[in-house]
């Protein structure tokens, strides 16, 4: 009984004794990786990482951020070096966003995000950006005016994508996914630099269109709205249209979007393939300024709902003409869907695609609804 006693009281020191963690890293030597990019590609690596330091603890904590660049041979090797100005071990699993250059985008990006998508040490959902007009230091180097970092910053917008619209955000493992998919071209968000109070603050807004791995173009903030719709993202947008009321002329009206639906099918006809695209989209009125409508009037309604098809059936065929015609891109996928639903049409223009892409038919159907007026049905009444 004494010797069950005494083995027992000896395992329980011992628990006490040898309790711990066998390798641990104080945090207090960690910089905290919040933002990596790429500024140059080509004859080195230039590598700017977005370092955050805490000190302090509970409501007192306080961030600050720090701009590393410097140049190697690959990324992983020149950001293994900026723990030696940092004079701090980097810790690369916080890290929201990964920025590249044009210049690193036209040139190709598989050389840049390889790191990324290799790395166990990064998170495969980092969000994938094209600095426009400006450097990735540049961007990293301004003034977010609410959060402590730019990549605080930029990773709040894309989780508000839905509210404010203007671009598509993608992560590491989807761009890749793009990457191998037949049929279809990358498209990735960009970052620029806006003048507010004096300060140059990151602004997401557009998108960088991509064959392959290399930039060919770029489409501004309402061509990407487009993009959005005919993809099927769930958006918030407003939209100012010149709308014609009865015999008083035109007004500029601003609709809401609430909603929209995109049906994309591949049709053969006389041995050739096309796409027919029907959109359809529900809007709310926010405001109609001096324009004496009503909304009562099912004449009035119907002829608005006519001319915001006829609005937005020219705004998608010349958006269309731009990705056919000057880009030659398939950011939309048809010929991802052309190989789902017709794998043998696919395998005969599977290797001309580019050249038949160009040309290929759209047959475009757009039916827009307004659901919403408010708390009105009509203007705003001044008396004369």
């Amino acid at each position: 009984m004494k010797g069950r006693l005494a083995c027992s009281l000896f395992l329980l020191v011992a628990c006490l004794v040898l309790a711990g963690c066998w390798d641990y890293i104080e945090i207090e030597s960690l910089a905290f990786v919040f933002g990596l990019g790429v500024d140059q590609v080509e004859p080195d690596f230039v590598v700017v990482l977005e370092m955050v330091k805490t000190s302090g603890g509970g409501q007192q904590a306080q961030v600050e951020p720090k701009v590393l660049a410097t140049k190697g041979q690959s990324v992983s090797s020149a950001g293994s070096a900026l723990s030696n100005p940092a004079g701090q071990r980097a810790f690369w699993s916080h890290a929201y966003v990964f920025l590249m250059s044009e210049q690193v985008a036209r040139q190709g990006i598989v050389p840049a995000m390889e790191y990324l998508a290799r790395s166990r040490h990064i998170r495969s959902t980092v969000w994938v950006f094209i600095t426009k007009d400006c450097t990735v230091e540049e961007v990293f180097k301004s003034r977010p005016p609410v959060a402590n970092s730019v990549s605080e910053h930029l990773n709040a917008i894309v989780l508000m994508q839905q509210a404010i619209a203007g671009f598509i955000p993608l992560q590491v493992w989807q761009l890749g996914h793009e990457f191998a998919a037949e049929g279809i071209s990358a498209v990735l968000p960009t970052v620029k630099l806006v003048h507010e109070s004096g300060d140059l603050v990151p602004i997401v807004e557009g998108t960088a269109v991509f064959k392959g791995d290399r930039m060919v173009g770029w489409l501004d903030g309402q061509e990407s709205d487009l993009l959005c719709l005919l993809k099927g993202v769930a958006q918030r947008a407003f939209y100012v249209i010149e709308t014609k009321v009865g015999e008083h002329g035109y007004f500029p009206i601003t609709y809401e979007l609430v909603g929209n639906q995109v049906q994309m099918k591949p049709v053969i006809r006389g041995g050739r393939a096309a796409i027919s695209l029907t959109l359809t989209m529900q809007f709310g009125v926010e405001e109609v300024g001096r324009a004496p409508i009503v909304f009562r009037d099912e004449e009035m309604v119907k002829s608005v709902e006519a001319q915001l098809a006829t609005a937005f059936t020219r705004r998608i065929r010349e958006f269309l003409g731009k990705i056919q015609g000057e880009y030659n891109a398939d950011i939309l996928g048809f010929g991802q869907l052309l190989k789902r639903k017709h794998p043998q049409v696919w395998r005969s223009l599977r290797e001309d695609w580019d050249l038949y892409y160009r040309h290929l038919e759209v047959e475009l159907d757009v039916q827009c609804k307004v659901v919403l007026t408010g708390l009105s049905a009509e203007s705003v009444r001044v008396r004369d």
